[in-house]
């Protein structure tokens, strides 16, 4: 019985006897109506439909003061909710080894993956620990870092930062992606934020960005060269003589580089909350949203499948300066069961724009994701 129910009890068998007591002496008046009290529903649970992104949920406790001694109650503590049980993603590492072997291996090219429940935390990766050229997926972790300022109460956001960042995160402009590097600090503060995140330096940086001019300021602005990536830091651990400048051979120019597992945890501790705020965390993720037109990931999922990508992709076509063919794209995959981080990058394919096998990666993550999370409809 709730300390609430005991509480009242002993109030009414104190008042029943006091108005036996003065019966004779004065009319007995009626008691008020108990409270209505809740009942569990018996309806049954609705299937679950793919809801906004998740939000903190925020709970507070209020505590009865004791005007007795008889009100003072043992409540219990309530315990600590557990960890979510590890999932069992041994046949999705099968499954994606198997295709890895006929594709990517088969013809000679580079297809990294990193993946990441972000209800476990549970890590998988292909060739995901070496450096691949991000293209432009960087732009978005350079967008969290703006944010992860301005709530530090470094910079103060205005609509014309607003206006960059849908620019940089929808269309890729280069340009506007310059402008955030003005407001961050530039390359060099960029590449320290990311190494605070715990990315290692080896793998996750721009070395530079000097092609796309911002003139927010009245005045034309372009980052200054982090030749720390050239020429090495020895207090950082950065090697030099260029050794980082190739992804990962010195004939793949690599100016601007990550990791798909480490940016794959990025993602999932930035969907969790542990970079910026919850806040800010769900307004990114609309700027991130995309379709089936855009993002890889879902276009080669199963018919009725139901999942939301916020991501950043980056991909160029082999040319006089990049020699081989890229594609690459970076972000969270939503399921009405919960959600994923998941990483693809993919380098020298000789099919252009060559996305399918990045989309069978996605498919492979998603259907063993849901597999392991969709309620047993036989269960009891």
């Amino acid at each position: 019985m709730s300390t609430y129910l005991k509480t009242n009890l002993r109030h009414r068998l104190l008042i029943v006897i006091g108005l036996i007591l003065l019966a004779a002496c004065a009319p007995v008046q009626a008691e008020p109506p108990l409270p209505p009290t809740s009942t569990p529903s018996a309806e049954p649970t609705e299937e679950p439909t793919l809801a906004p992104t998740a939000t903190v949920a925020e709970s507070a406790q209020s505590e009865a003061t004791p005007t007795d001694w008889w009100q003072i109650e043992a409540t219990a503590t309530p315990s600590p909710t557990p960890p979510p049980a590890e999932v069992d993603y041994s046949a999705m590492i099968a499954e994606m080894d198997e295709f890895l072997t006929f594709s990517s291996r088969a013809q000679g090219y580079q297809l990294g993956v990193g993946f990441v429940d972000v209800q476990t935390g549970q890590v998988v990766h292909f060739d995901g620990m070496q450096r691949y050229h991000s293209m432009s997926t960087f732009k978005a972790p350079l967008v969290v870092h703006f944010l992860w300022l301005e709530e530090r109460g470094e910079l103060e956001r205005t609509d014309r930062d607003v206006e960059h960042i849908i620019n940089t995160l929808e269309f890729s402009a280069n340009p506007s992606t310059t402008c955030l590097f003005e407001r961050v600090g530039g390359v060099e503060a960029f590449n320290d934020w990311l190494a605070e995140q715990g990315m290692s330096r080896e793998y996750n940086f721009v070395f530079k960005w000097i092609d796309w001019e911002c003139n927010d300021q009245g005045q034309f602005y372009l980052p200054e060269i982090d030749y720390r990536y050239s020429q090495g830091d020895e207090e950082l651990g950065i090697p030099g003589n260029l050794e980082l400048l190739g992804c990962p051979h010195s004939f793949l120019p690599c100016d601007k580089s990550f990791a798909p597992a480490e940016l794959a945890i990025f993602y999932e501790r930035l969907y969790n909350g542990e970079i910026i705020s919850q806040e800010n965390v769900d307004q990114l993720m609309l700027w991130m949203e995309e379709d089936i037109t855009e993002s890889v990931f879902i276009r080669y999922l199963p018919d009725g499948a139901i999942a939301r990508p916020y991501v950043k992709n980056g991909y160029r076509q082999a040319d006089e300066i990049y020699r081989v063919n890229f594609y690459s794209e970076a972000g969270i995959v939503e399921t009405p069961y919960g959600a994923f981080a998941l990483t693809v990058f993919m380098q020298q394919n000789p099919d252009w724009p060559g996305s399918w096998p990045i989309g069978q990666i996605a498919r492979i993550a998603y259907e063993h994701f849901v597999a392991a999370y969709e309620p047993d409809e036989g269960a009891p």
